[in-house]
This record gives structure tokens, C-alpha cells and sequence, in this order.
């Protein structure tokens, strides 16, 4: 066959495929197919010409023409979407066509051809050139000191997030994707006009608290501090992921504000607002919305949003106009302590705290657990607490009629866990002696993160031999003096600089490094499991194949869930995801999911085993349970997880890794 890239195909690839080609005879001047068809069949021209055409510039606007021995209409086929382009034959011709759904299961049969048409789309037809383009001028602004919100706004829409599916459509909102940017960004972000973003605290404000107000950010660990009505100060994390997810909330957030506003201005709705805010004019708060320009669905998501002070954030919004100016410093040649090492210092202490020895002068039997997961699954896991209380947690939970108690739970001891963090909350004094039941057990906390957003559990096993905690978890062995240190989740490339500090600090004695997380999935269902076979890094197409030895714990979980596996993609940022990228490594890469870290991790583990830094046979495992479904409709992350949906997984992987870690990597 001399078609690229199906030339890629071998012998009985290509004897299936010819059984599958549909011959169609075109006259000239003939219309093979127009914008808009839902048709995703794939052509290969035998004999004579095919022009392309864009109607949206003209009825014979020409965008190229396909000559013979060529192909055209992959597009849809891959991306499942309507036909973006029209085709009209160029005189005579002879095509052969095959039906999209058997265009991609060829991909799946043979990655050559797959990456061959891989290699096309990304680098000859350039289809992610918009993310290019977007986090190209946003670094560049910021290494130049200051990011135009306003100039990014083209470029971001331009993108059309999967998260963000109405960026540009001027007349509906999106309250969930306003939701979801909202609770990423400073509270006070509806009257603040000006931000200076930092990665070490100028020398003027060294101890911001204690000069300025906090201001809180609900769904992403951020430390930001009021400098000025109007004017907050961010303290970025290491690497560029917190910068672009910071600047891409910005942007969402500008875009849904603009359609607020503008609907509020042509209602004239600024002097209601005012006379209510003043004087209370208008009624009660429920009669005066009524009276606002939205639809019952769209005030229902804005007062989702802001349920208390819903009338002061419109006319915030309407006052502010979006006019967004973003500073940033950072600090060059800087020979003082940053906040990771000044991190890795602490962690080092509450070590010596626990054992009484440094970590660097740990003796050859103590080995070392690395484990990257949250605050809480190993550690509930591990504290005999749970078990001893599991009875009282229940009764509480069904006198509540909580709704962790809802729907279908494999363990019982999943339910407790799920009750846990608001039966704490109502019986504050429990949870301080679970705590310290926990520290009777071997687990010290280092709460104090140094800004890097990481709390750090270390917990020292040896103490915890002979106790009763998670039924499904393994005893601690006899003569075991290992530890597990087990730190919250990194944000994208900040996971670099914190695995790194982490090796370099415990070396020699680490026997294992697990890394337990939610991801989105382009395979099965919520709640389902995900076991890497490799990273691909979204910005270079990096390829880093993980070790077999992942197939042993899948093996273990794919008993009692269901655990999909492949190459897992490690995204730049959430927003910097739509349908077209995630098509493409599904069909392209066979990707089962996204996440943020992943590649980060891995190429610093890589890297230190080959420079010595920690022993060759190190045991590695990347688990993960799915959290959102970005393909498919209303399986976004704006659609929160439920209890039973979230919490099994969870808890399934973290003692799936605990137990290979207490029996020493022989499951």
C-alpha cells in the first residue's frame, strides 16, 4: 500500500483492510461530503484530485487539495465529530473509503500506523498549537513580569476546555465551569483588581500573616494574603503548574464574569442593586433575584455559588469589569534557604522526633516507605482508633442519616472512614483522642508545610506491631523497624522538586516509593481503577515505560474492582484539556487517563537510581482510582463524586499498597 501512513501496516493488516474498502466513482465537480455531516468514514484516493473547502470563508474558500496516493477525512474519525471541512472532486476520480469505527480499531491494531498518523496531526497539521500558543505567551509574560489577563483571553478561548464547554458561546453561562474556576481562585477574587504573584516572600514581608489578612481558597491549596482592598499577594509553589492553573481560572473566570456583567448593564440592573445593597429595597433577597436578567437554572448556579451574599457578587461583578493586572516577582541568584529545602528540613525533624535518628544516619535495617497519597487513607488505615470506635461512628452516621451511608459499600470499615472528618467535626474532643491514639501507633505529623501546600505523616511501624487496625491490612512483621512516610498530593510540576528532596534525604534506605491518586479516565466508569503501563507528558509527547511489576497489584485489585490499563497522560494543567487532545491520545496513544504529577515523579526516580542516589531495586507502583470522565457528558469534574463512589477505590489502593509494604513486596 503507498499510502502514508497506512504503508505502516503489515501484511495481514493490510489483507483485513482491503477486505473493508468501499469503492466510490466521483464525477467532477462532485460533493463527497459537506460541513457539518455526521459522516466519519476514512477516504484513500486512487485516481484523481479532491479540493477541501471551508464554506465559513466562502462557498469555494479552497483549504488544500488531496492528491492521489493520499488520505483525507481521518479527522472526524479520530475525534468523533461532525465534518469540519467540506470535499468536492477535482475532475474524475476513484476513492475507496473504510467506516470511521474500523478506522480506529486499525489504530488499536497497529501502533506504527497509529503513530504515524500521530506524528501528522501534532506536528504537519499542528492541532495543539492553541496550547502552544497560550502557555507560550503566559511564561513569556510572566518571566517579563507581568501577565495581561485581557491579551490571554483570545487565546484561552480559543482552546475550548472540556471543563469550560460554553467558553464561547456570548450568551449562556456555564455556572458549573464558574463554579469549578471559583473555588480555585482567593475568595475575595470578585473585588480584586491586582495580583503580585511570588515564589519566596519579598524581604519586606517575610511573615505576611502577621501584616495582612488570609484569604481562603476552597478546592486548592493556596496561600494568599490581602495586601490592600483590592490588591492580594500569592505565593506560588515550585514549577509552572500552579502559575498556569492560577492564570487559567483567571481567564474562565474573566469570561463567565464578562457574560454576567454585560446581562446585568443591559438590564440596567446596577441602580436595583445599589438601592438593595443600601436600603434593602426590593423585598427579601429571594423576591429581589427573581427581578434579576436569569434564567430559574442560571440563578439556581449562581446562588449555588453564593448562597449567602449573592446581590453583593453581582454588582461586584458588574463594578469590576474584569480588569485583572497580574504582577509577578521571582527570585534570582538567591542563596538562601527556598521553601523546599527549608520543607525537607522539618520533615527531618519530626524523623529524629519519632526514632531519635537523622534520616541521613538511618542504619541499613530501617527501611523507608515513601508512599504520595493524602492526609488521611493511610493514616485512618494504620490508627487502631477506627476499629475500636467503628460501632459508635455507625450508630452516629444512621442516627444523621448521613448520606456516606449511601449506596453499596463493599467494607463496612469504608463507611466508618467516609463518616469520619464530620463525626470529628461534631465530636471535636474524639478526634483529638484518635490522634493520639495514632501517636501511641508510631504516626507523627509535620502539619507545618513551609508553603509548599504538603503535610507529611512519618510513621514508624515497629510501634505498631501487635495492633489491631484495618481488618484487610496485613500485622506488621516481626522484627520490622520500617517506616512509611507518607506526604499529601504535589501539584503538577511541583512533584519534581518534593520526590527530590525526599530521595536525597532517606537515600540508601528506601525500599519503596507508591503513589496513590485520583485521575480523569478516558476508560470505564467512575470509580473504576487505573493501573499505568507508562507516562506520556502532554507537552513533549515523552514516552517513560513503567516497570511489569504494576501487574502484580493489578492482579490484586482487579479481583474485587475494575482496574483498566495503559498509558497514562500527564496533563500541563485541568483547563488545558479539551476534546480534541483528549480524542487524540485515546485513539492515537491508547491513553486510559489523566493526571498531573505522574511524569514528574517517575523521571526523578529515574534519575536518582541511575546516579546512585537510591538502590536499583527500589520497588515502584502508580495506582489510581477515576474521579471524573472528561468525554463524556456530565462526567466532568464539575460533577462532584459521591461517598460510595469515591471512598471505596480510595481505601482499595491504599491498602493494596500498605499491605505490599508489610509484606515486603510479595503479594
Amino acid at each position: 500500500m503507498r499510502v502514508h501512513p497506512f504503508r505502516f501496516l503489515r501484511g495481514h493488516q493490510r489483507d483485513r483492510l482491503a477486505q473493508n474498502l468501499q469503492p466510490r466513482n466521483v464525477a467532477e465537480g462532485e460533493t463527497v461530503f459537506l460541513r457539518g455531516d455526521e459522516d466519519d468514514r476514512v477516504f484513500l484516493i486512487a485516481r484523481g484530485e479532491v479540493e477541501i473547502l471551508d464554506p465559513r470563508r466562502g462557498d469555494d474558500q479552497l483549504v488544500t487539495v488531496v492528491k492521489p496516493f493520499h488520505y483525507f477525512g481521518e479527522w472526524e474519525a479520530i475525534f468523533c465529530e461532525p465534518r469540519l471541512f467540506g470535499a468536492r472532486a477535482r475532475g474524475e476520480g476513484l476513492l475507496f473509503w473504510i467506516p470511521g469505527q474500523r478506522f480506529r480499531e486499525l489504530l488499536r491494531e497497529s501502533p506504527a500506523c497509529s503513530q504515524g498518523f500521530g506524528t501528522i496531526l501534532r506536528d504537519n497539521q499542528g492541532i495543539f498549537s492553541g496550547f502552544d500558543r497560550f502557555t507560550g505567551r503566559l511564561l513569556k509574560e510572566a518571566d517579563e513580569g507581568y501577565i495581561n489577563i485581557e491579551g490571554l483571553l483570545p487565546l484561552y478561548r480559543s482552546l475550548h476546555p472540556a471543563i469550560h464547554p460554553r467558553v464561547t458561546d456570548p450568551h449562556r453561562l456555564d455556572t458549573a465551569a464558574f463554579h469549578y474556576a471559583l473555588r480555585r481562585l482567593p475568595e475575595n477574587v470578585t473585588r480584586t483588581f491586582a495580583f503580585l504573584l511570588v515564589d519566596e516572600f519579598p524581604h519586606a514581608f517575610d511573615e505576611p500573616e502577621t501584616l495582612f489578612p488570609v484569604i481562603a481558597t476552597a478546592a486548592r491549596r493556596r496561600d494568599v494574603w490581602e495586601m490592600m482592598p483590592g490588591k492580594n499577594m500569592v505565593l506560588l509553589r515550585n514549577g509552572r503548574s500552579d502559575l498556569i492553573d492560577l492564570v487559567s481560572c483567571l481567564c474562565l473566570y474573566a469570561v463567565e464574569a464578562q457574560k454576567i456583567r454585560e446581562r446585568l448593564a443591559r438590564d440596567q440592573a446596577a441602580p436595583r442593586l445599589q438601592r438593595f445593597l443600601s436600603s434593602g429595597e426590593g423585598g427579601d433577597e429571594e423576591d429581589f433575584l427573581r427581578t434579576m436578567p436569569f434564567s430559574t437554572r442560571e440563578m439556581a448556579g449562581i446562588r449555588s455559588i453564593w448562597p449567602a451574599d449573592t446581590p453583593q457578587r453581582l454588582y461586584e461583578i458588574l463594578r469590576h469589569r474584569e480588569m485583572i493586572g497580574i504582577d509577578v516577582r521571582r527570585q534570582r541568584r538567591n542563596y538562601n534557604m527556598r521553601r523546599g529545602e527549608y520543607w525537607i528540613s522539618q520533615v527531618a525533624r519530626v524523623t529524629r522526633e519519632l526514632i531519635g535518628c537523622d534520616p541521613t544516619d538511618l542504619s541499613s535495617e530501617r527501611g523507608v516507605h515513601i508512599v504520595s497519597s493524602n492526609t488521611h487513607s493511610v493514616t485512618n488505615c494504620l490508627n487502631p482508633w477506627f476499629p475500636e470506635h467503628q460501632s459508635a461512628i455507625l450508630q452516629w452516621g444512621r442516627q444523621e442519616q448521613h448520606a456516606a451511608l449511601e449506596g453499596a459499600w463493599r467494607h463496612q470499615a469504608d463507611q466508618v472512614y467516609a463518616l469520619a472528618r464530620d463525626y470529628f467535626a461534631v465530636f471535636p474532643r474524639e478526634a483529638e483522642i484518635a490522634r493520639k491514639r495514632a501517636l501511641a501507633g508510631g504516626q507523627h505529623w509535620l502539619d507545618q508545610t513551609a508553603s509548599t501546600g504538603i503535610q507529611v505523616q512519618v510513621i514508624d511501624l515497629e510501634q505498631l506491631r501487635g495492633e489491631a487496625y484495618d481488618e484487610d491490612l496485613l500485622p506488621v512483621p516481626g522484627g520490622c523497624r520500617d517506616l512509611v512516610v507518607n506526604i499529601d498530593y504535589a501539584f503538577g510540576h511541583q512533584a519534581e522538586y518534593v520526590i527530590r528532596n525526599l530521595l536525597t534525604l532517606f537515600g540508601a534506605n528506601i525500599r519503596s516509593i507508591s503513589f496513590l491518586g485520583k485521575a480523569g479516565a478516558l476508560a470505564g466508569e467512575r470509580g473504576d481503577l487505573l493501573c499505568p503501563s507508562a507516562f506520556i507528558e502532554q507537552q513533549t509527547d515523552q514516552f517513560q515505560p513503567l516497570p511489569g511489576s504494576q501487574k502484580e497489584l493489578e492482579a490484586i485489585l482487579a479481583k474485587t474492582f475494575a482496574v483498566h490499563s495503559g498509558p497514562m497522560l500527564t496533563v500541563e494543567g485541568t483547563l488545558l484539556q479539551n476534546r480534541q487532545m483528549l480524542s487524540f491520545y485515546r485513539e492515537i496513544w491508547d491513553v486510559v487517563g489523566m493526571e498531573m504529577e505522574g511524569t514528574h515523579y517517575y523521571r526523578e526516580i529515574l534519575e536518582s537510581r541511575e546516579l546512585g542516589v537510591i538502590p536499583r531495586d527500589v520497588r515502584c507502583s502508580f495506582l489510581y482510582y477515576v474521579s471524573d470522565i472528561p468525554l463524556r457528558a456530565h462526567g466532568g469534574l464539575t460533577a462532584p463524586l459521591a461517598p460510595h463512589e469515591g471512598v471505596p477505590p480510595l481505601y482499595a489502593i491504599t491498602r493494596t499498597i500498605l499491605n505490599n509494604i508489610l509484606g515486603g513486596g510479595a503479594l
